[in-house]
């Protein structure tokens, strides 16, 4: 009779990851973590790399899934309200799953392995996201679309920094989400800067 496969708890297996990544976290921790016996990591035929690949890309679609309510809730409204709910949206995420938000934002980026690229690709899904939806609210703004690289960038990063800084209580993050979005313009705001 064939052995049932074991469904790993993909959260449980980011929060092992966190600490040591990719290559400092043994087998026998992962199976601990998961409440598993070590053969059973592998009873889908997957390396310890393919799980590292399947934490941080589960542990990125909860980030994407909270991207799309912060969408969701803040339609219609200024590209700078979007970009607070984004930056709100990053920090909900690392209160509520902070060795997630270490596993994407501090041990997963890593540049030798054969899911390095993967994992690299799957890191950038968020920011990308994030830029896609500047691009059209700058443009409804009446702004120059073109810079949403350049805000997107410094928005998840500003986000990123102070979810990392000591966490982001809840009662701060609103603050914190403004302080992040404040290089996204305002309509009123639409003077160019200076190039170079």
């Amino acid at each position: 009779m064939a052995r049932p496969r074991a469904n790993i708890d993909t959260a449980a297996l980011a929060d092992a990851f966190a600490g040591d990544g990719l290559r400092g976290t043994s087998s026998a921790t992962l199976a601990l973590a998961l409440g598993i016996a070590k053969p059973t990591l592998y009873v889908h035929g997957q390396s310890k790399a393919a799980l590292f690949l399947r934490a941080v890309e589960a542990e990125v679609e909860r980030v994407l899934d909270r991207l799309h309510a912060a969408e969701a809730a803040t339609a219609g409204r200024s590209a700078r309200d979007r970009a607070i709910g984004s930056a709100e949206a990053l920090l909900a995420h690392a209160g509520a799953r902070p060795l997630g938000a270490r596993l994407l934002y501090s041990t997963a980026p890593h540049r030798t392995s054969a899911v390095a690229d993967s994992v690299e690709a799957a890191l950038r899904r968020p920011r990308s996201r994030i830029e896609g939806g500047l691009t059209r609210d700058l443009a409804a703004d009446g702004l120059d679309p073109s810079r949403a690289p350049l805000y997107a960038r410094a928005l998840h990063g500003a986000a990123v920094t102070l979810a990392l800084d000591g966490g982001a209580p809840r009662t701060a993050r609103p603050v914190l989400a403004a302080l992040a979005a404040a290089v996204v313009p305002l309509p009123a705001q639409a003077t160019p800067w200076p190039v170079p």
